[in-house]
C-alpha cells in the first residue's frame, strides 16, 4: 500500500515537472521579449506560499500537476507597452512556441541520457555471462570467449557477427550439434552443443539458445547526442501516424488515457527502474509538445493559428474575439477531460489499471 502511494506521488511530481518545464519555456522567452510577466505559478489550485520579485508573482499552489505563465495583456486590451498584446507578432509567436519547444528539449535531453546509459550501441560475438546449467555452461564455454566461427562460418566482431551467429542457430536443423570456435587468451578451442528449447506460457516452443549473454557497450556522449535527434524523428511519426489513426479510423480510441490513466500507468510502469521513469518523460515531454503544436483553441496551436491569421490580414484579430474562442476550446477541454477522469476511474475500478 504505502509503496503504491509513493509511486503514485512520483507519477504526480513527473507529470509536473514536465508541464512546468513547458511554462517555464513561455517565461523565459516572454521575459526576453520584454513582455511583462504577471505570475508564474509552479502547480495550481490554493496558493500554499510565494513571493514578488521585480512586479513578478512566483508561487507554489496545491496540485503539483503543472503550472502556469501569465502574462500582461494576454486575452484584453491593455495599454501597458510591456501587455502581451502591444508587442510585435513574432515576439508573441517565439513566446507561445517557446513552451512545446521546452517538452522537445526536456525530450531530447532525456533521450540522450537513456541513449548513453542503457541502449545497447553494439554489440559483440564475445561471451560476457554464461548461464548456469544451459548447453554453453555445460560444454564449458566461459565469460570471455570470443566466438570466431559457428558452424563453420567466421564472425565479424561487431553486432553484425552477432546477428550472423543467432540467423545460422535458428536457420540450422536445432536436433543437430552446435559447432563453435573460440579464442580463449590466445588459443583456439572447438566446443559442440546442441541449443535448448524455450518455450511461451502455453508451452509452445518460441526458439532455441545455447544459454550466453554476448558483451555489449552503451552509445557514448557524442553518439547518443547524435543518435537521440534520430530517436525523437522516428518516435515523433509513429505519435503523428498513431493520432491520425485515432482522428480518422478511431484505433486505440479505448486506450486513450486522461491525467488518472496517465498517473496510473506511470506509477505502475515506474516500478521497473530508473530506466522506465526515463523513458515515461521521454514519451510524455515529446508527446505534450506535439499535443499542444495542434491547431485547437486554448493550446499553444490555437494562438499560434492566430498570430499566423494576424501577420497575414496584417492586423490583429480583436483580443476579446481570440478571447471568447479560447474559452470555448477551455470548455470543450475541461468536457473532455472529466469525460476522460470518468472513463479512468470506471477502468481503475474495473482492475484495468493495475498499481
Amino acid at each position: 500500500m504505502l509503496s503504491n502511494i509513493l509511486y503514485i506521488l512520483l507519477a504526480i511530481v513527473m507529470l509536473g515537472i514536465i508541464v512546468t518545464v513547458h511554462e517555464f519555456g513561455h517565461y523565459c522567452v516572454g521575459r526576453l521579449c520584454g513582455i511583462g510577466i504577471v505570475e508564474f505559478s509552479v502547480g495550481f489550485g490554493p496558493r500554499l506560499l510565494g513571493w514578488e520579485r521585480k512586479g513578478i508573482q512566483y508561487s507554489l499552489r496545491a496540485i503539483p500537476l503543472g503550472g502556469y505563465c501569465a502574462f500582461v495583456g494576454e486575452d484584453e486590451v491593455n495599454d501597458d507597452p510591456r501587455a502581451m498584446n502591444n508587442q510585435p507578432v513574432w515576439k508573441r509567436f517565439i513566446t507561445v512556441l517557446a513552451g512545446p519547444f521546452m517538452n522537445f528539449v526536456l525530450a531530447f535531453v532525456v533521450c540522450a541520457i537513456m541513449l548513453h546509459f542503457y541502449f545497447i550501441a553494439e554489440t559483440y560475438p564475445i561471451i560476457d555471462q554464461v548461464i548456469p546449467d544451459q548447453p554453453a555452461a555445460q560444454a564449458g564455454l566461459m565469460p570471455g570467449d570470443h566466438i570466431l566461427e559457428v558452424n563453420g562460418q567466421s564472425l565479424t566482431n561487431d553486432s553484425a557477427g552477432v546477428s550472423q551467429m543467432i540467423q545460422v542457430i535458428q536457420a540450422g536443423d536445432l536436433s543437430k550439434p552446435i559447432d563453435l570456435v573460440v579464442d580463449r587468451d590466445g588459443e583456439k578451442l572447438n566446443y559442440t552443443m546442441t541449443a535448448a528449447p524455450v518455450t511461451d506460457e502455453s508451452g509452445q516452443t518460441t526458439r532455441y539458445q545455447i544459454g550466453i549473454v554476448f558483451s555489449s557497450r552503451t552509445y557514448n556522449f557524442f553518439e547518443s547526442i547524435r543518435e537521440a535527434g534520430s530517436y525523437m524523428v522516428e518516435t515523433t511519426g509513429m505519435m503523428l501516424e498513431s493520432l491520425k489513426n485515432l482522428i480518422f479510423k478511431g484505433e486505440g480510441l479505448e486506450d486513450t488515457a486522461g491525467t488518472v490513466g496517465i498517473i496510473a500507468v506511470v506509477a505502475q510502469q515506474a516500478r521497473e527502474g530508473m530506466y522506465m521513469v526515463l523513458w515515461l518523460i521521454f514519451i510524455i515531454s515529446l508527446n505534450l509538445g506535439i499535443m499542444n503544436l495542434l491547431p485547437i483553441p486554448a493550446l499553444d496551436g490555437g494562438r499560434l493559428l492566430f498570430l499566423i491569421v494576424e501577420a497575414i490580414r496584417g492586423k490583429p484579430i480583436p483580443p476579446e474575439k481570440e478571447g471568447t474562442v479560447h474559452a470555448i476550446g477551455m470548455v470543450l477541454l475541461l468536457g473532455l477531460f472529466v469525460v476522460l477522469t470518468f472513463h479512468d476511474i470506471a477502468k481503475l475500478i474495473s482492475g484495468g489499471f493495475k498499481l
